[in-house]
């Protein structure tokens, strides 16, 4: 197997094998891709659905972990190419990259997020993380609003199968990649000292070409999921981007302490600007669309309830009870076998044997794709930064005692209309215009530090000058940079009665109502 790669054969190693993708044509392959494609661990990718239960909403949307990531790969080659082109780097960073694009989901759980935000669920369980508050709501509710857990997320997952699959480490090691560099580049990890002085190698720019507003992953999915999902949100000007980009040295501050370093970064020419701006948009556009569809989000609750319960009830193996265990089949056949499939599998055989109404409830929705009841939708447009005081307006209220009452009168309302008070849900959704904390005030960028600015897009001049895209006062990313959009969507599983669905709808209106009132009092 030919490891090694130098400019004399640079493209020749990169086009060892051809495939072809319905996204972008043929991709190219080395023979060391070829061969971590073959991996029992990345083969395992082709049972897990990249956009979970959307599909019952955008059935086109049936592709696969597996094909998303050969379009990481594509598109991480395409910035590579450009970097490379311009002589910001090396062609053993082309490789390096390239292998961390293809590898950068071989930890996904069943479902995708769906099944990394019930095993960050459980994992928050059992460490006793659960707030007081989160126990007044249902199960239904809680697993349906819960954020994942950095720490178990599948960027972690997918880090320690790098290194601790045989097959995986095994192959990199021979190519004398370091499958831990390859990890650290996957979790986003930037190591930087206490007393870190200006960083000369290209560990910031590797994260950021995984890690950030412009990353490869952002790039194909909207593009791959869109079309596939049949909306338009990804025909962006990718090529026009990608062609503009550059490595450029950004100072950050270093925490609290008041130091700067500066580090190689990712920066786009300001002559894509408005390319990027569309970029950024489109993506909006798409997880308002698409991702936070309100069917797809109430589909995707009840599933992650049903996967919770059956993962509790002893329905799936042991081995994948939680976190812990799954890192443990690492390597096994156990792990390879950690699919959709075995899960679907698993809650049906739950579902058949249960005698509990709510879990043959949860069955008819997910497997045999029940619409959940569609009580209210409400949406908003916040500010990120709890120190801005707006004056609340009619709509902030409405959104505000929305969230109020379903949480705390769920019970009321239910007993009200007669219903099993399990079936009642709500998901909160946000929307970020660029991948920032919501902390982040585009006037006073200057004082936070890399954690916060290492995902934001940088823009280079003519002159060389690095700013940041949101701090351009003539953008429109400037403008909304600083809010988020927020939707929050009420629904009930197993309801179908019209009249029972429509007393629901009037009881929480006359509720919002009642509270609302009271406020302006």
């Amino acid at each position: 197997m030919e490891y090694e790669c130098t400019e004399e054969n640079i493209q020749k190693y990169f086009n060892y094998k051809m495939i072809n993708d319905p996204i972008y044509g043929c991709i190219g392959l080395s023979e060391l891709e070829v061969a971590l494609l073959d991996t029992k661990a990345m083969q395992r990718l082709r049972h897990i659905k990249q956009m979970g239960f959307s599909e019952y909403i955008f059935p086109g949307g049936e592709h696969t972990r597996f094909t998303h990531s050969l379009g990481v790969l594509y598109i991480m080659g395409r910035m590579c190419e450009v970097l490379y082109r311009n002589g910001d780097i090396e062609p053993e960073d082309v490789r390096k990259m390239r292998v961390a694009a293809l590898l950068h989901d071989v930890g996904h759980y069943p479902y995708s997020h769906l099944g990394e935000i019930v095993y960050s669920f459980i994992d928050q369980e059992e460490a006793a993380l659960i707030q007081s508050d989160e126990l007044s709501l249902n199960l239904l509710c809680r697993i349906a609003n819960h954020k994942r857990r950095k720490l178990v997320d599948h960027e972690h997952l997918g880090a320690t199968v790098i290194e601790n699959d045989p097959q995986i480490s095994e192959l990199l090691y021979q190519a004398e990649i370091d499958p831990h560099e390859i990890g650290g580049i996957i979790t986003g990890k930037i190591p930087v000292q206490e007393d870190q002085k200006d960083i000369e190698d290209n560990r910031a720019l590797y994260v950021q070409m995984m890690h950030s507003s412009l990353d490869a992953d952002r790039f194909d999915y909207l593009m791959r999921d869109s079309t596939q999902a049949g909306v338009s949100f990804g025909k962006i000007e990718m090529d026009y981007i990608i062609n503009s980009l550059k490595k450029v040295k950004y100072t950050y501050r270093q925490g609290g302490t008041g130091k700067t370093y500066s580090v190689p970064s990712l920066a786009v020419s300001t002559k894509a600007q408005s390319a990027v701006e569309h970029f950024l948009m489109g993506r909006y556009f798409h997880y308002s669309r698409t991702v936070s569809h309100k069917s797809a989000i109430a589909f995707e609750a009840a599933a992650k309830l049903l996967m919770y319960r059956t993962i509790n009830a002893g329905y799936l193996p042991a081995y994948v009870k939680n976190y812990k265990s799954v890192v443990d089949t690492i390597g096994t056949e156990e792990f390879y076998l950690f699919t959709d499939e075995q899960v679907w599998n698993s809650m049906n055989r739950y579902a058949n044997e249960s005698c509990e109404s709510i879990v043959k409830t949860l069955w008819e929705t997910v497997g045999y794709r029940k619409k959940p009841a569609s009580i209210k939708e409400i949406k908003n447009i916040i500010p990120k930064d709890d120190s801005v005081t707006e004056k609340k307006s009619s709509q902030d209220l409405k959104y505000e005692k929305t969230g109020e009452v379903i949480q705390q009168d769920w019970k009321a309302i239910a007993e009200t209309v007669g219903i099993d008070s399990e079936c009642i849900g709500y998901v909160e959704h946000s929307v970020n215009l660029e991948v920032l904390p919501k902390v982040v005030n585009p006037k006073k960028y200057g004082d936070y530090s890399e954690e916060v600015l290492r995902d934001a897009v940088k823009l280079v001049n003519k002159e060389g000058k690095v700013s940041l895209l949101f701090s351009d006062e003539t953008s429109l990313i400037n403008k909304m940079v600083g809010y988020l959009s927020k939707s929050t969507y009420i629904f009930a599983i197993g309801i179908f009665d019209t009249d029972i669905v429509q007393n629901m709808k009037e009881e929480l209106k006359k509720r919002i109502k009642s509270a609302v009132d009271e406020e302006m009092e």
